[in-house]
């Protein structure tokens, strides 16, 4: 088969035009019409004027950009430097962005705090952000209200040394737990008023007959708040699943009072308010795996948890565009979807009608384990409420795994097909052959032209030759494209 070669030239002014039809052409100033009073100097060394690519002056900071066409670390490494020879007195932002697509562009940021030469990184990358969004990231930063990959994982191993002491929380329960305090620091009245909730009073103690715990009533509105966030949030086409059942447990938490209501002001004042906000990561997806491998337990193979790295690079081969229909039929505790939420919701700029379409009809997503598919819920439901199109049930049809009365696999399939999934990103189980299955379940879900992005063990479609001739069939509807190793 010939190989075709894409003969698009490659141009730093298609970078450019990207960042322009962005931010709009009016938005920032270009390298030309800078002024000299700013002192920026050439990189090239000598004592000549030198200027970025584009620069925006928002008088508590100012923004910086260079651009390239591939070459990231050009990008990066020139921005960094007009970020410190110049005259300015206020802050800095700095991006470096190279690449020649918007599904496949490349952006840095940095930040320099006024009369000081350290050069710090946003948590974010590989998106554009909004004018207003750049700015309140700053703040944040300049704030100390944003938190670290690393402050973040010392702080999760923290509350899992908290939680194993004693057993408080089971090691099997801890991420659901996790998620919990998060989901319920979404309601309003109980963000408002857990530092107030005491123990249970004499008269509560005097008219039951159950021993009651100091955390009685905390646990209490915990579970209640829980379940006004999430209730009613699970698709008709799903397996028997209750919020209420699946974090029943909390009602058995028996920390001291003082020590839960510390717990969860840590966990508000250090995770939520960031997580909540701009620098959005897969914030469950990284307590899951940091509870279960400080227990002993994260090798089960049919639980893969994806690095961030590896998702962010899957959502870029799938070059989403705004209208595309996002499908993960093994979705885990959600990154994919989270993932390509970020990137639908960034490319619908200010547009509340698109995001709001974006969350409710352009994510689907499968998982078949009751604990990660709360996660991917809960996930979801942080990261901008893209939750209506989760199933917990099994993506594959005919799966005879599944003990179930009436698997609706007709209504299910069909449901699946009129929502016309254009884009699916797996990472799915390897044991029983499931790669090759998942595969072509996948593509049937497809819209025709639709891409499907998967890793799996490199002899997959080879290994199934003359067997059931699963490649055969696969390969009669779909083109493979490329392989990574």
């Amino acid at each position: 088969m010939a190989k075709a070669f894409n003969t698009k030239k490659v141009s730093e002014t298609t970078t450019e035009n990207i960042f322009r039809d962005f931010y709009g052409s009016k938005t920032f100033i270009e390298k030309s019409a800078i002024p000299k009073s700013y002192g920026f100097v050439s990189k090239k060394g000598t004592s000549m004027e030198g200027y970025p690519d584009f620069f925006k002056d928002m008088i508590d900071f100012v923004i910086v950009v260079e651009a390239k066409a591939l070459k990231h670390s050009e990008a990066e490494k020139e921005v960094q430097y007009y970020m410190l020879n110049n005259n300015i007195r206020t802050g800095i932002v700095g991006m470096a962005i190279s690449g020649q697509e918007l599904s496949q562009i490349k952006v840095t940021y940095y930040f320099k705090k006024p009369d000081d030469n350290a050069i710090e990184m946003f948590q974010v990358r590989d998106k554009f952000l909004s004018v207003d969004n750049i700015a309140l990231t700053y703040q944040k930063k300049i704030a100390g209200e944003t938190i670290s990959d690393e402050e973040l994982t010392r702080i999760i191993k923290r509350l899992n040394e908290i939680f194993h002491d004693g057993n408080k929380v089971r090691d099997t329960d801890r991420s659901l737990f996790f998620s919990g305090i998060l989901i319920a620091l979404r309601n309003d009245d109980f963000r408002a008023n857990y530092h107030s909730i005491q123990p249970p009073s004499k008269t509560e103690i005097a008219t039951t007959k159950l021993t009651l715990l100091e955390s009685h009533n905390l646990n209490k509105r915990l579970l209640e708040a829980i379940d006004i966030e999430l209730n009613g949030k699970v698709n008709n086409l799903s397996k028997e699943f209750s919020w209420k059942d699946r974090f029943s447990f909390i009602s058995t938490i028996d920390f001291p009072l003082d020590t839960y209501k510390s717990i969860i002001d840590t966990i508000e004042k250090k995770i939520y308010y960031p997580f909540i906000n701009d620098e959005k990561r897969d914030v469950l997806g990284k307590a899951y795996k940091l509870f279960l491998s400080r227990a002993g337990k994260v090798e089960n193979k049919n639980i893969i948890l994806t690095p961030d790295h590896i998702k962010s690079l899957m959502v870029k081969l799938a070059r989403l565009d705004t209208n595309d229909v996002v499908l993960d039929t093994c979705m885990g505790p959600g990154g994919f979807l989270m993932e390509a939420l970020e990137v639908l919701t960034n490319y619908a700029g200010d547009n509340l009608d698109k995001i709001d379409e974006i969350c409710t009809k352009q994510l689907i997503g499968f998982e078949i384990d009751p604990v990660l598919f709360a996660l991917a819920c809960s996930n979801m439901f942080l990261h901008g409420d893209g939750r209506s199109n989760l199933l917990y049930r099994s993506s594959l049809l005919n799966d005879d795994s599944e003990a179930l009365a009436d698997n609706k696999d007709d209504i299910l399939f069909k449901y699946i097909k009129e929502q016309k999934p254009t884009k699916c990103i797996i990472n799915p189980p390897y044991e029983q052959d499931n790669p090759i299955k998942f595969v072509k379940q996948a593509l049937e879900y497809l819209e025709p032209n639709g891409k499907l992005v998967i890793i799996m063990p490199t002899p997959t479609l080879t290994k199934h030759q003359g067997e059931s001739d699963l490649s055969h069939d696969i390969l009669a509807i779909a083109k493979l494209d490329y392989v990574i190793k």
